[in-house]
């Protein structure tokens, strides 16, 4: 998980135990969605917002939890079975081992290409051969599926922004409803001889 995120969430936890009362609301609901609600007395929405970030949260950190674990498995996996030296390799070259039986079959394609910066070098530890085609299919699987969940992180992590915004939205909807003290609706009739009827509404 980004440090970025997990600074961020921790800095959210922290203003849970404290009121600045200073800041406006919205400030407020942008750093942590609800507080600038519950600041205004109006809990049900300061709820609803508080469920909707723990939510995302636990989502975002479980989804890249998981991706880790997926991503030791298949690294363990082929180290196992593609006689693979794990250390020091990027995610391309464990999108490559999926995708090819060993290491010849992928630099003979990309010759055939002349994709030259795409080969790999056995002699710098680059080099793999599969015991067998389902082994490789077990390990594309599982790296599939840890870099779906590690998407479904970073969407998350969005949806934890969109959240956070709305909030921040809502909670200057609140307080300009708190300011207005009075609606007066004005209706009129036009005078052109088409006899059609307008409404105008004055908030003070």
């Amino acid at each position: 998980m980004p440090k970025k995120t997990i600074i961020i969430i921790l800095l959210s936890v922290c203003f849970l135990f404290g009121e600045l009362p200073t800041l406006h609301p919205m400030v407020k609901s942008a750093i942590l969605p609800g507080w600038g609600e519950k600041s205004m007395q109006n809990t049900n929405r300061a709820k609803k917002f508080r469920l909707i970030e723990i939510s995302l949260i636990t989502g975002s950190v479980s989804a890249y939890k998981f991706s880790d674990h997926f991503v030791n498995r298949y690294e363990s996996f082929a180290v196992e079975h593609a006689n693979v030296d794990s250390r020091g390799k990027d995610h391309r070259y464990w999108v490559d081992i999926g995708n090819y039986s060993d290491m010849d079959s992928h630099n003979d394609e990309h010759l055939r290409f002349r994709d030259l910066d795409d080969l790999y070098d056995e002699r710098d530890g680059w080099g793999w051969i599969w015991d067998s085609k389902e082994n490789r299919t077990t390990f594309e699987n599982m790296r599939i599926r840890s870099d779906i969940l590690a998407m479904t992180g970073k969407f998350l992590i969005g949806s934890i922004v969109v959240n956070h915004i709305v909030s921040a939205i809502d909670a200057l909807y609140l307080t300009r409803l708190q300011k207005i003290e009075s609606v007066v609706f004005l209706p009129k009739i036009s005078k052109d001889g088409t006899k059609s009827l307008s409404l105008t509404i004055f908030f003070n």
